[in-house]
């Protein structure tokens, strides 16, 4: 058997390892099955006329149909009210305080909470300010304008900003979140299988069929595929929540328009180089773990994901030589350089030059992984210094 052939067998084996299909299928299953209760509880709402009556003593009150309200002025006694509604011929009783201010305040009398009562609210909002407009002797686009005094539209000499109408920082939050469950996600695996590996001396009894070198490269890819398929499922569970709160709960047509659509295939370029680039390097670390409850080399491998805070705390400012440098610097560039793209249009060979110096960094973080990774399996009882780590990966 070749070497390629012996490194995807492992990573077939590691990302099978973690990948149950079975739960992954049922737990789609699970999830497609809520949407679809709530779906069709929605739409069942919607084909029956459900209208809410409400009583109300006070001036200037709404009356008649608005909406789903029906609303209906009232002379009886307080008392007698109530009892309608403790009997369920009203829904809602709306009586005026009797204060100084010149706000309109009420009293919503009703038998329990319900989800209408916020549009209710929203309806006695309207009424009362078309109201106050007609009081204060005001047209509509007067009130408008008291409303929405300003209105700034950012004017930018660099060409190569991008304008807020393409909504570009959703994209680039976004970009950091998929990176974080990434690493999160390879940090994890990696740990325990490599810590779990070396106290059970399995890796030692492979040695014998190949080299530390191909073993690591399988370990890194299985696990870069599974971290991969973790930010795609966390990406298609974010686009089907919100395509659910907008079509089904708000009602509204499906707008995809917040997603750079163009992004997508170098977020995934950027995202399988930079996951490759923190699975070798938390491979090295965990391999020189001797005992993974009391090590405190278990921290390093949080060092991933610097680049991401570096990013988030410099993206409010993409023209900025901060972002800049981040974009090209390669332990950095896999995080910074997709949301700087998604801020400010850049030149193709931007990326393009940022993918190369990552593509050589991964290289000799591969060659230094195997080599850290030969050392701390066959090194037992004792951790090995960071010193002693430094001169493994120089060697």
């Amino acid at each position: 058997m070749s070497q390629l052939n012996k490194t995807l067998l492992v990573a077939k084996w590691e990302f099978m390892h973690f990948f149950k299909w079975k739960q992954e299928i049922i737990s789609k299953l699970v999830m497609l099955g809520i949407a679809a209760v709530v779906f069709f509880w929605h739409s069942s709402q919607e084909f029956v006329a459900t209208q809410y009556q409400v009583a109300v003593i006070a001036e200037h009150a709404p009356n008649g149909e608005i909406d789903d309200f029906v609303f209906t002025q009232s002379s009886l006694p307080k008392e007698q009210l109530l009892a309608q509604l403790k009997s369920g011929e009203i829904d809602a009783l709306l009586i005026a305080q009797q204060t100084k201010s010149e706000v309109a305040t009420f009293d919503l009398y009703s038998q329990g909470k319900h989800g209408w009562q916020g549009d209710l609210a929203d309806v006695l909002e309207r009424h009362y300010a078309a109201q106050v407009t007609k009081q204060l002797g005001l047209s509509e686009s007067q009130l408008a304008q008291l409303q929405h005094p300003v209105f700034i539209h950012n004017q930018y000499l660099d060409s190569q900003v991008k304008t807020e109408d393409k909504a570009s920082s959703f994209t680039a939050i976004g970009v950091l979140i998929l990176m974080a469950i990434g690493i999160f996600v390879s940090f994890a695996q990696i740990f325990v299988s490599i810590t779990g590996e070396k106290q059970q001396r399995v890796t030692e009894q492979l040695y014998a069929c190949m080299d530390a070198q191909t073993w690591i490269d399988g370990k890194i890819l299985g696990q870069m595929l599974l971290a991969l398929k973790a930010m795609a499922g966390t990406l298609i569970s974010m686009v089907l929540g919100f395509s659910f709160m907008q079509v089904i709960i708000r009602g509204q047509g499906l707008d995809l328009s917040f997603i750079d659509w163009p992004l997508l295939p170098w977020l995934l370029i950027f995202a399988s180089l930079g996951l490759y680039l923190a699975t070798a390097f938390m491979a090295a670390v965990a391999a020189a773990i001797d005992d993974p409850n009391h090590s405190g080399k278990s921290s390093f491998m949080m060092l991933p994901l610097v680049p991401m805070i570096l990013t988030f705390i410099v993206m409010d400012s993409p023209s900025g030589w901060a972002l800049t440098m981040l974009s090209y610097f390669p332990l950095t560039s896999f995080a910074a350089m997709p949301v700087k793209m998604a801020l400010v249009e850049v030149s193709i060979w931007q990326p393009i030059l940022s993918i190369v110096l990552i593509v050589l960094t991964c290289w000799y973080a591969r060659r230094l992984a195997g080599r850290m990774f030969k050392m701390g399996m066959v090194m037992y009882g004792k951790e090995p210094s960071v010193k002693q780590m430094v001169k493994w990966a120089l060697s």
